[in-house]
């Protein structure tokens, strides 16, 4: 298994537009691609400003197809993204799995 995670950096007074139009986007963009396990958006807790989009794939050639994708390209073309301060990506890979 291959999971993506983005953290967005998103200050308190655009955390309800970006929750809201993070979560329209992912739906709109995500339901259909091959591979793809679960996609969930991950709300800080106390205060904290980052935000997590953790999409797990299938394996790495779920992940580099989506990579390459028209789903790819709409979802990072979103101006949900504007919303944030700072975002930035890391890829997993499982080691284990209970």
């Amino acid at each position: 298994m291959i999971t993506a995670v983005t953290e967005f950096t998103v200050a308190a007074p655009a955390q309800g537009a970006f929750e809201d139009n993070c979560t329209a986007s992912m739906c709109a963009t995500l339901t259909d691609v091959p591979g793809l396990c679960n996609a969930r958006l991950l709300r800080p807790r106390k205060g904290a400003h980052g935000y997590l989009a953790v999409l797990n794939f299938e394996d790495d050639v779920a992940f580099t197809a989506y990579t390459s994708s028209e789903a790819f390209r709409a979802v990072h073309a979103d101006p949900t993204h504007s919303l944030s301060d700072d975002n930035r990506i890391t890829v997993f890979e499982a080691v284990t799995q209970v």
